[in-house]
């Protein structure tokens, strides 16, 4: 019997939860918990499913490195023809590793790029800055200066749109840090064709994060196409419209395979309606939408215990690992790895789920209903190949877990288990 839960990554075969044709278990036995298990097939389907639903007009998909930074899969999107969103000199780095030209497919997004972050930015020839500030905007112009460079520019603008979202994700009001007014941007851009070295090339914008509907995206993409318009009214050749990232996926266990494509079709539609007759180069950010399903923590139970009627499963998995549930109150489903070891008749209890670490907000689920689960059973969190490892530390010395890419029934370790030796290398 199988039971598909997030194809074409994820799926119950014959009672035991796969990653592909890996069994979790067996990896957890090989590898050890935690445990950050990828799937290569569901990461390729979710980015293919982007391009097919922009297919009719000009765009690049640019992937969100902050969601997900590891070099392989890093790789793996790049050869299927991905550019990048960075946010970080850092992240600009690990893109040049995996390969060296694709400072061409890079777009560099952030308040507060430093002059170092811009330098290498600029010798790497990146696609497009987008730009968050006046101050921004004049220290690039001295780096490019300096470099003799030019440097193509869009202004990040905040188009005063608001999502239904986290307020810790919501990023497109006046309030937030993230970007200049409409008010302003008309001025900045008018003083950018001053700077020999800067060329107005596009218009940017990002709202927020995890959006399930999109009218705010269409709302935000039809003010930055009017901003478009104007510009190039007063002769400036803008080509790029940058409609950032932020399209949600659900968190909850739901039949998602077909529902996904529609889901960025719809997507799609609203974006593509707002930029009727614009003629502008579209990218796109999603990070989130490509790798959150296509990843899960795997982690054993070590201690199940009762306070005072109250029940918990003690896991090996804590904040430091996947800090979202802490952070956001994020809901994560989680799920035994073998149906087997649930109680009979699926006898169900209500659990907390919690880490080891000192900390009451150290938790991955409150009042779960779950299976009855043993001491030293697997489970498996859904979901979290997006802000999972890239936000994990090592609080309370705990080295990160490992991270596994299956293919098919191939399965490597693109990253290797921390070592204590590891966390206490640089210290003296």
């Amino acid at each position: 019997m199988e039971m598909e839960l997030r194809p074409p990554g994820f799926a119950y075969r014959q009672g035991t939860l796969c990653c592909e044709q890996a069994p979790l278990a067996r990896l957890a036995e090989a590898h050890g918990t935690p445990l950050y298990v990828y799937s290569a097939a569901s990461l390729r389907a979710r980015y293919e499913a982007f391009e097919d639903a922009f297919r009719r007009v000009p765009h690049t998909v640019c992937y969100s490195v902050k969601a997900n930074s590891n070099l392989g899969i890093l790789r793996l999107l790049g050869k299927l023809g991905c550019g990048y969103d960075i946010v970080s000199g850092g992240e600009l780095q690990r893109v040049l590793t995996v390969d060296r030209r694709a400072g061409a497919r890079v777009v560099y997004s952030g308040v507060g790029k430093t002059a170092d972050e811009l330098d290498a930015a600029l010798r790497a020839n990146i696609l497009l800055f987008n730009v968050e500030s006046e101050s921004e905007l004049a220290a690039l112009a001295r780096r490019a200066t300096a470099l003799k460079r030019r440097a193509r520019v869009a202004l990040r603008v905040n188009p005063d749109v608001a999502a239904d979202t986290h307020p810790y994700i919501s990023t497109g009001l006046h309030e937030h840090k993230f970007g200049v007014p409409l008010a302003e941007a008309r001025r900045l851009y008018t003083q950018m064709k001053r700077e020999p070295r800067l060329e107005p090339a596009g218009v940017s914008a990002h709202i927020g994060s995890q959006i399930m509907e999109p009218a705010p995206f269409c709302a935000a993409v039809t003010r930055l196409a009017e901003l478009a318009r104007e510009l190039r009214s007063e002769g400036m050749d803008i080509r790029y419209l940058d409609a950032g990232g932020g399209l949600g996926i659900p968190y909850q266990m739901q039949p998602e395979a077909a529902d996904f494509r529609n889901h960025v079709s719809a997507y799609a539609r609203a974006i593509v309606a707002a930029l009727r007759g614009a003629k502008l180069h579209l990218l796109l950010e999603p990070g989130r939408a490509i790798v959150g399903p296509a990843g899960v923590l795997v982690t054993r139970v070590v201690y199940a215990k009762r306070n005072d009627g109250k029940s918990f499963l003690v896991v090996d998995a804590g904040m430091n690992d996947l800090i979202r549930p802490a952070l956001y109150a994020a809901h994560h489903e989680i799920l035994p790895l073998s149906l087997d070891a649930a109680a009979p008749a699926n006898r169900q209890i209500s659990y907390d789920v919690v880490g080891p670490i000192c900390e009451s907000g150290d938790f991955f689920a409150r009042g779960r209903e779950m299976p009855e689960m043993p001491e030293g059973g697997l489970l498996a969190i859904m979901d979290a190949g997006a802000y999972g490892m890239s936000l994990a530390s090592n609080y309370n010395t705990r080295p990160r877990p490992a991270e596994l890419l299956v293919t098919g029934r191939t399965v490597r370790e693109i990253r290797k288990r921390e070592s204590f030796q590891d966390l206490v290398r640089l210290e003296r």
